[in-house]
C-alpha cells in the first residue's frame, strides 16, 4: 500500500504535464489552422486560383496539383510540428523524471544494504554472546547458581533484543506490502496514550530518564487502527530514550484543537541536527542513530502509519521549554 502511494504521488505530476503540455499543444494547432484559414481566403485563394488559370493541358494540371499540395501543406504542417514539439517536451520530461526515479532508487538500496549490514551486525553480537554463554552452561563450566541465573538472565535479554529487530523489520515490510489495510474503529484516544505511557515507563526509568505524562482522563475519540496508532507512540517514546541522555525528561501530552488532536512526545535532550526531510526515511540511520542502537526504521514506520491514518507528523523543536518534540495531529471523531 505504501509503495501504491508512492507511485500515485510520482505519475500525478507526470500526468498533469501531459495534460497542460497537450492542451498548450492543440492551442498553438488550433490558432495555426485559424492563420491558415484567414490567409486562404485573404491570399492563397487569389493565388492559387491565378495559378490554375489556363488551359487543360499538362502545365494546367500541374498548377492544379501546386495549388493542392499548398493547401495541404499548410493545413497539415501546424499539426505536424505540433505533434513534433508534443513528443518533444514529453520525452524529455519522461527522460528527467526517469534519471530522478532511478538516482532515488539507487539511494534507497544504498540505505537499504547499510540497515541490513548493521541489522545484521546488531544481530551477530547478541548471538554470539548467547552461543557463548550458553556453552558454558551445557559444558558445566558455571556451578555457582548466582552465576548460572545472571547467565541465563542475559541469554534472555540478548534473545529479547534480536526479537525486537526483527519485529522491526517485521512491522515495515507488513505496512509496505501491497494490500495491506488498517483495522480501524471509534477508539478511546487518552486511554491508548495512558496503556503506552505504562507500557515504556520502565525502559525510560531503566535509562535513567523522568517520563511524564500530561494527557486528561476525559473521553476523545478518533477513528484508527488501536494497534498501529499505539506502535506510533511507542515508537517515538523509544525514540526519545534510545537517542538522549541520562536526566532527560520526556512528556508524553495530549493537547485539543478545533476538530484536532495533538498527540506531543516532547523532550529536553540534545536537538536533532539531521536534515527533516531525512529523519522519517527508511533506513536512514547514521552515526547517531548507531550509537543508540537504534534500526533507523522507527520513525519511517511511525510516519507511514500517520500517513496511512490521514493524519499528519512534524518535528518542532524548540516546543517550549522543551529541546524539541514529535507531534502527530488527528483527526477528531464527533
Amino acid at each position: 500500500m505504501a509503495r501504491q502511494e508512492e507511485h500515485d504521488k510520482t505519475a500525478e505530476p507526470m500526468r498533469s504535464f501531459i495534460i497542460k503540455r497537450f492542451i498548450a499543444v492543440a492551442t498553438f494547432v488550433v490558432l495555426a489552422e485559424l492563420v491558415v484559414v484567414s490567409l486562404e481566403e485573404d491570399l492563397l485563394v487569389p493565388v492559387t486560383a491565378a495559378l490554375a488559370t489556363g488551359s487543360h493541358t499538362l502545365a494546367g494540371t500541374l498548377r492544379s496539383l501546386l495549388r493542392l499540395l499548398i493547401l495541404i501543406a499548410l493545413v497539415v504542417a501546424p499539426v505536424v510540428l505540433g505533434a513534433l514539439a508534443f513528443t518533444h517536451v514529453t520525452e524529455r520530461r519522461i527522460a528527467a523524471e526517469q534519471e530522478a526515479r532511478n538516482a532515488e532508487r539507487a539511494q534507497y538500496f544504498r540505505r537499504r544494504n547499510l540497515m541490513i549490514s548493521d541489522m545484521a551486525h546488531d544481530l551477530r553480537t547478541p548471538v554470539m554472546g548467547i552461543s557463548g554463554l550458553a556453552q558454558a552452561l551445557a559444558d558445566g563450566m558455571v556451578a555457582d547458581e548466582a552465576t548460572r541465573q545472571r547467565y541465563l538472565h542475559s541469554i534472555t535479554a540478548k534473545a529479547d533484543k534480536m526479537a525486537d529487530l526483527v519485529n522491526i523489520l517485521f512491522d515495515y515490510v507488513q505496512l509496505d506490502s501491497e494490500g495491506y489495510r488498517l483495522n480501524r474503529r471509534r477508539i478511546d484516544l487518552p486511554q491508548l496514550l495512558l496503556r503506552e505511557a505504562a507500557a515504556a515507563y520502565t525502559d525510560v526509568e531503566d535509562a535513567g530518564m523522568e517520563l511524564r505524562v500530561e494527557v486528561p482522563e476525559e473521553p476523545l475519540a478518533v477513528y484508527a487502527d488501536e494497534r498501529q496508532l499505539g506502535r506510533v507512540v511507542a515508537n517515538l517514546i523509544a525514540n526519545a530514550a534510545r537517542h538522549n541522555g541520562p536526566g532527560t525528561v520526556i512528556t508524553l501530552a495530549l493537547g485539543r484543537r478545533a476538530g484536532v488532536a495533538d498527540i506531543v512526545v516532547a523532550d529536553t535532550g540534545e536537538p536533532i541536527s539531521q536534515d527533516v526531510g531525512e529523519l522519517f526515511e527508511p533506513f536512514a540511520r547514521g552515526d547517531a542513530a548507531r550509537s543508540g542502537g537504534g534500526s533507523g526504521l522507527g520513525l519511517s514506520i511511525a510516519k507511514t502509519i500517520v500517513n496511512m491514518h490521514g493524519y499528519q507528523i512534524h518535528l518542532v523543536q524548540p516546543y517550549g521549554t522543551y529541546t524539541k518534540a514529535f507531534v502527530v495531529t488527528c483527526t477528531v471523531e464527533v
